[in-house]
């Protein structure tokens, strides 16, 4: 692995944890389908729960984008036909999202995150 795909995983593997500390359920990691590879796939902890694609998009404390930032029109396109096969696949049928996680990374060293809920919704 290289630094880039090293620090991926680790944020991938730090927003997991953090997501089943608050009581989600994860089905997959780095899934691919047809249209996009999925970073995480889980259900909520809501009531009635959700399926979401968690995208995890890793940064340094000072880059000059912030993660929601790099996250492009055609790639929520990509993610959210990638949910519909997802759904389709595992017989969904109640709520579902992309989330978008930001972790901020130091040294290759999670130190901080944000979960943006709901930045695609697919009906």
């Amino acid at each position: 692995m290289d630094s880039r795909s090293e620090t991926g995983a680790r944020a991938e593997d730090y927003v997991a944890g953090q997501l089943e500390q608050r009581g989600w359920l994860l089905h997959g990691r780095n899934l691919r389908t047809p249209y996009a590879e999925v970073d995480l796939l889980a259900s909520s902890d809501g009531a009635p729960p959700s399926l979401v694609v968690v995208e995890v998009k890793a940064r340094h404390p000072l880059a000059w984008l912030r993660g929601e930032e790099l996250l492009r029109p055609r790639q929520r396109a990509r993610l959210g036909r990638a949910l519909l096969w997802l759904v389709r696949h595992h017989h969904w049928g109640g709520p579902r999202r992309v989330d978008l996680a930001c972790v901020e990374m130091l040294d290759g060293q999670a130190c901080g995150w944000r979960l943006i809920e709901g930045v695609l919704r697919a009906g």
